[in-house]
């Protein structure tokens, strides 16, 4: 099945659903005819007559493992894998409706070891009983979080990492159904990037920032700070409350500092809040 994916069996769905005669003739439904090798291209159309349809539809269906009329199986990898050849076509991801965590976890989740973390479906995770959220951007951030010079006011927080695909899809599930009583901050690293992900979060009551040094700003890269120029653009656009100044000092000094810098200079950590 190499060169297919989920776009082309939505389209051959949905082709023999309405039992189209004829298809535009884009890069999607080149790739479907060369694959099969049914249907006359005329001009800028690609033709199917009913026999052409079926034949699709029969090879379709011995490659794929299903009945292409009747629809792409949907659900985790696990319950495609029940009807399809290939369950990586599987809408839902490993990560999805997951949250890797670790820190001051609710009930009755175990205490763990500060080194440790739990990677835990958002549906095993008593939201009322979490108190305090602490979003960290990196992951080796989050692995070495108690390294970090970081106010005891985070103590008892339950440590998020906001993760990339279905972690980071989870990560917003989680924060969007949070009480309101619940406080969020982020820690992202010191530049537009960083800080473009805390206004764009779900929920975000303050912001861990380094107090900065020499030492600090001699390992900011302009360089990286200058890549993130849409990132600019964005800030510039919108309000940031009590954050502005966060925004003007990093405009200022034009330099991006990540996270892993700051816990190699043991930089000493502060919680802004979003409203002043």
């Amino acid at each position: 099945m190499a060169g297919l994916n989920r776009s082309h069996m939505r389209a051959v769905h949905g082709l023999l659903r309405a039992r189209d005669e004829r298809v535009p003739l884009n890069e999607l439904w080149r790739t479907i005819e060369r694959h099969f090798e049914v249907g006359a291209v005329q001009g800028k159309w690609l033709h199917f007559n009913r026999a052409q349809r079926e034949a699709l539809r029969s090879q379709a269906q011995r490659e794929w493992g299903f009945d292409p009329l009747e629809g792409i199986p949907d659900g985790s990898r696990l319950e495609v894998a029940a009807a399809a050849i290939d369950e990586k076509i599987a809408r839902e991801r490993p990560d999805d409706n997951h949250v890797l965590i670790k820190g001051q976890l609710p009930f009755p989740l175990p205490a763990l070891h500060p080194e440790l973390s739990l990677r835990v479906p958002l549906s095993s995770l008593d939201l009322a009983a979490i108190g305090q959220v602490l979003v960290i951007e990196n992951l080796d951030s989050f692995d070495h979080w108690q390294h970090y010079a970081a106010p005891l006011e985070l103590t008892d927080s339950l440590l998020l990492y906001r993760g990339h695909r279905g972690l980071a899809r989870g990560t917003r599930q989680l924060l969007a159904n949070l009480p309101a009583t619940t406080r969020v901050i982020v820690f992202p690293d010191y530049d537009p990037a960083g800080l473009s992900i805390a206004m764009t979060l779900p929920r975000a009551d303050a912001l861990l920032v380094p107090q900065l040094d020499a030492a600090l700003l001699a390992m900011g890269s302009r360089e990286h700070f200058d890549r993130q120029h849409r990132n600019v653009r964005h800030l510039q656009a919108i309000e940031l409350g009590n954050w502005q100044g966060v925004w003007d000092e990093m405009k200022e000094l034009q330099l991006s500092i990540k996270q892993q810098h700051m816990l190699a200079f043991s930089a000493v950590l502060r919680v802004i809040p979003r409203v002043g």
